[in-house]
């Protein structure tokens, strides 16, 4: 195929000159004549192979226009028939746990730059919110080889939403860091982007588990242990603790209802048709009643305070306390913490998602404040609401709610977590009061919740108004 296009070629280029050749020298031959005599009495000779030259030429510039149609179209078959160069592009493995085909491409091209690197081996993780997906990537320079000792965490998702992290990494992170997650690259396709980090010091023997899987493996004092890691680390590297800061926390909330529609319709799908609660749903606000709950939840001795009442009624006025906050934060909560392991159990924490860092709300809400002309520091984090967010998960974790058994628990759970704020007895010295608290996965959770709340606590400027917490911790759930 290649000898014929080249054939075909150089006959073009043989018609292309002859036929040039001939128009210039009709035409040169009409000048003469119309030299020596009139215009109107050149030969009709010298017309006629002037007309024939510009007919071959005009004919010839077509035929070549096609032919280099016809070479491009032949080149792309070319390519498409060729079998690709794996040594060029790198293969992955494990792409069943992207969530879209469009994602392949983007990994392929973050790893691209390193030198023999032929094979991606891609895993889950816990994470991605807002439709992003999260995946640890193992190298490999060939195939059934060893894994090299370099692990990436890659977050692939909007574009919009992976520059902002990409950024903000860049300007909070990477130059506070001495030992962490160091930055590998990004990549873009259409309106989809990945960035990918890389773990230093890690060797095949090393192990990585998400908060999540540790959670679940390890005992209480250990997972107690880990928390204080986990804000000791920031402590050093990112918290610039010391400073009290007055917190609006109407402009710090009142986005939650954004979320108001979404949530009453989540709500909506669960409760009975017939159910007395369903009137919160439509009714005017001033006729809210904050006490309504569910028939499926069980009508314990506790005070109940609606969340949709909450959303529905939220106080049009300012709420002003002061708090203790952070220039520089991340996200703290379990889909974003990893935990390395090693051979002497020595434990490194390392945070995969820093879309939040900075001012405590993503890109997105971000602007959305700013439309609204709500007041945004975009160096201002508030810190509750790390810790918060951890609470939020590790309760997500240990509950699972499969029957009416297990709810009535959880919120038995609830109703003591309530009742003592931020202090928290020891359960390791005191026996278990309650028929959930004497249940070892809520004990558990009593334990790792009594540190968050403890550490927590110190960023109250006023130990007696928990308000700032607590509303931290529903817009951590919510």
């Amino acid at each position: 195929m290649k000898r014929s296009i080249a054939g075909s070629a150089v006959l073009l280029w043989v018609l292309l000159i002859i036929s040039a050749s001939a128009t210039i020298t009709s035409l040169t031959l009409a000048l003469v004549y119309s030299a020596e005599h009139d215009f109107l009495h050149v030969p009709f000779a010298s017309w006629f192979v002037l007309g024939l030259g510009g007919l071959i030429l005009t004919l010839d510039g077509v035929a070549f226009y096609f032919w280099r149609r016809f070479r491009k179209t032949s080149q792309k078959l070319v390519a498409l028939i060729t079998p690709p160069l794996d040594f060029e592009i790198p293969v992955v493995y494990g792409h069943k746990h992207l969530d879209r085909a469009e994602f392949l491409p983007i990994i392929q091209v973050l790893f691209a730059h390193l030198p023999n690197i032929k094979y991606i081996q891609v895993q889950p993780l816990p994470g991605g919110y807002g439709g992003s997906t999260t995946v640890l990537a193992d190298l490999q320079h060939e195939a059934n080889g060893v894994f090299l000792p370099r692990s990436f965490v890659i977050k692939l998702g909007n574009g919009r939403e992976m520059a902002d992290e990409h950024d903000k990494f860049k300007k909070h992170v990477r130059w506070q860091l001495t030992r962490g997650a160091t930055f590998l690259g990004y990549a873009e396709r259409e309106d989809l982007a990945g960035i990918a980090y890389e773990f230093v010091g890690l060797d095949p023997d090393h192990e990585i588990q998400s908060f999540h899987q540790f959670y679940r493996g390890h005992v209480t004092v250990e997972v107690a242990q880990l928390i204080g890691e986990i804000y000791a680390h920031l402590g050093r590297a990112w918290y610039r603790n010391g400073s009290t800061d007055s917190a609006n926390l109407y402009h710090e909330y009142g986005l939650l209802s954004k979320k108001q529609k979404q949530i009453i319709e989540h709500v909506g799908e669960i409760v009975d048709e017939d159910d007395s609660y369903r009137r919160n749903f439509t009714v005017r606000e001033e006729r809210i009643q904050s006490n309504l709950r569910p028939g499926f939840c069980p009508n314990l001795d506790i005070s109940w305070h609606d969340p949709v009442a909450f959303l529905r009624a939220w106080p049009r006025s300012n709420l002003t306390v002061p708090s203790y906050r952070s220039v520089i934060h991340g996200d703290l909560h379990a889909q974003n913490v990893l935990v390395e392991i090693g051979k002497d159990s020595q434990k490194h924490v390392w945070f995969i998602d820093f879309s939040h860092t900075g001012n405590g709300l993503s890109g997105e809400r971000t602007r959305e404040a700013l439309r609204e002309s709500i007041l945004v520091n975009p160096d201002r984090g508030h810190t509750l609401r790390d810790f918060c967010r951890l609470e939020a998960d590790i309760k997500f974790i240990l509950t699972r709610l499969q029957d009416k058994a297990d709810l009535k628990l959880a919120v038995a759970f609830e109703r003591e977590l309530l009742a003592c704020g931020l202090e928290l007895s020891d359960l390791s010295a005191f026996p278990a009061t309650t028929e959930a608290l004497r249940e070892e996965r809520f004990r558990k959770a009593w334990q790792v919740i009594r540190e968050i709340r403890r550490r927590a606590a110190a960023y109250l400027s006023n130990a007696d108004d928990l308000r700032p917490y607590y509303l931290s911790l529903l817009h951590a759930t919510l």
